[in-house]
């Protein structure tokens, strides 16, 4: 439940800071006093979308900030906040969310911040809040089926979950058909390009990303024979010949041996000079083995000009570098075997499709006669509540009609359909209930499914608009009624619905210096009779319109 909202700087609110109790709470006051703002900046705190102009006029940040105790029973919660690293100490939850001027939102549970998609789903186990868009929801027919499958048991909505797994394979699978079928003359066409180009690369027989480099630097080696041979033949006449490097190179070695024997001084001398001489002789037999192993062959000439031309026609079609070719190659046989894994098998998709079908129409089946079973018992109970909301002569169907093909929910279509006057026929609600009658069928809706809701707190914005009297009466003692089991909080402006509740705060608007302030006063058992005096009888209150009002509390909370 919510033990406390403090609210700093959001629209006219300059500093609010309310505590909440069990059971049910009404604000009470004028129209504008700022009721309903209130309710939005919960709804901020709780995940809506955040927007500047919620700020306070002339501050640079606005501040929600919420106290929450959680039940233990509510299980789901506990472990969403387990999953998200959130502690839980003693069962509260503080959450605050900050809006800066820059547009900028920071949300934090219990000291962590965290994001709104986290606090979002965390918020729908707190507080469930039901105004207007809760009247649309119940006018619009596609989102019936919602409702009602909202009531199922959890069997229900495990069979609901195993359909709707199967039916998005089904979907895929359509979708791939209608593709195919689509698309035929373009997959052919690019299933004979990927053979082509995967034939190609094979008939490269491609060795490594490095078989460039070496054919290139083969094909340079032979395309500069003559040089080669040319300046290799300057070495082996400089070494080979009678007054050449080798003879030279030989005297030098034994001068050296002469120097080395006359002073230790000359012993380095004689080893470096030596080394280089051992060099030279390593060298020269490098070259003698390259030379003797270097022949023009022109038919390998030949080969290696046209394996130039293939790599590097292949690097500017599949490139830019032969390890590019590489990868290519991996891609297209993956896409190929697409094809020859049965990707784009007609026939066997048509098999995959029908066995799925078979699937789908066994827990299509299950499901409508789930709901079949379950429009029976909300029908009852939803014709009980409404008989306690002086709707007693209404008649109340859930239609469960079949659908041509496979949805989301199975084969069904769900329409509550109503007569409001004994003789009338059934219709949609949206043809036939008036704005009272919306509330009633909506708050008795809420008191059957908050049996269920693992919410701890109810929130009801003006949904009594549009009734009075034993009408507005009955909605008061309704929600008292389910304040016994969650926490409700009401925004009302009938005197007979803030008479059922049990705690009641006023919220006045002021002007001070030039500024608005809003301002929530918590009502005494005294301040409560004169608050709900002057929604009967305007501002003009007399000890008999005390009585009255004394008397409409007491009878409420009595019956």
């Amino acid at each position: 439940m919510l033990v406390e909202l403090d609210i700093q700087n959001f629209a006219v609110i300059k500093s609010l800071k309310v505590s909440f109790k069990e059971n049910m709470t009404v604000l009470i006051g004028e129209t504008g006093a700022g009721k309903s703002i209130i309710i939005d900046a919960l709804s901020l705190l709780l995940g809506s979308r955040a927007q500047i102009d919620m700020i306070r006029s002339g501050e640079s940040k606005a501040i929600i900030t919420g106290l929450f105790s959680v039940d233990d029973t509510n299980k789901v919660l506990i472990d969403m906040c387990i999953e998200a690293g959130i502690p839980l100490d003693d069962n509260q939850l503080v959450i605050c969310r900050e809006l800066s001027i820059k547009g900028r939102s920071i949300v934090r549970i219990n000291g962590q911040i965290t994001t709104i998609n986290v606090l979002k789903n965390l918020s729908q186990y707190l507080v469930d809040i039901h105004g207007q868009r809760d009247m649309q929801i119940l006018m619009d027919q596609d989102l019936h089926i919602n409702l009602l499958d909202n009531y199922a048991n959890n069997d229900f909505k495990e069979s609901l979950s195993q359909y709707q797994k199967i039916y998005a394979k089904w979907q895929e699978i359509k979708q791939r058909l209608s593709a195919i079928r689509k698309n035929a003359q373009e997959i052919a066409q690019k299933h004979d390009i990927l053979e082509y180009q995967l034939n190609e690369l094979k008939a490269a027989n491609l060795t490594d990303e490095k078989e460039d480099e070496r054919v290139d630097d083969e094909y340079r080696q032979l395309t500069n024979y003559q040089k080669i041979m040319t300046a290799a033949n300057y070495f082996m006449q400089l070494y080979e010949d009678e007054q050449g490097l080798s003879t030279l190179l030989d005297d030098g070695q034994k001068t050296a041996s002469e120097l080395a024997g006359y002073s230790v001084q000359f012993s380095n001398f004689e080893k470096t000079f030596n080394d280089g001489v051992y060099a030279l002789e390593d060298a020269h037999e490098e070259l003698t083995s390259i030379i003797d192993n270097l022949e023009f062959d022109s038919e390998h000439y030949a080969y290696l000009t046209e394996r130039i031309n293939l790599l590097n026609t292949l690097k500017k079609k599949y490139g830019p570098t032969l390890k590019d070719v590489f990868i290519f190659y991996d891609n297209i046989q993956r896409e190929i075997n697409q094809f020859d894994n049965q990707y784009f098998d007609e026939e066997k998709l048509n098999k995959d499709l029908q066995s799925l079908q078979a699937k789908l129409m066994t827990y299509a089946d299950e499901l409508t006669q789930a709901r079949k079973n379950n429009a029976k018992i909300l029908e009852k109970k939803i014709k009980q509540e409404l008989s306690s909301l002086y709707m007693d002569k209404a008649r109340f169907v859930i239609k469960i009609e079949p659908c041509n093909t496979f949805n989301k929910f199975g084969l069904d279509k769900v329409a509550f359909m109503i007569a409001t006057n004994p003789g009338d026929d059934l219709h949609p609600l949206v043809r036939i209930v008036s704005g009272g009658e919306q509330s009633r069928l909506l708050l008795a809706l809420k008191a059957i499914f908050s049996e269920s809701e693992p919410v701890g707190t109810m929130i009801f914005d003006e949904i009594d608009t549009g009734v009075s009297g034993r009408v507005a009466a009955a909605i008061g003692k309704k929600m008292h009624k389910i304040g016994l089991a969650k926490q409700v909080i009401a925004i009302t402006h009938s005197p007979q619905v803030a008479a059922a509740s049990d705690h009641h705060f006023a919220i006045s608007k002021i002007v001070k210096d030039g500024e608005t302030f809003t301002k929530a006063l918590s009502l005494n058992k005294d301040e409560t009779v004169i608050t709900i005096a002057k929604m009967m009888a305007g501002k003009d209150i007399t000890e008999i319109s005390k009585q009255n009002a004394l008397e409409l509390i007491t009878k409420l909370h009595n019956e």
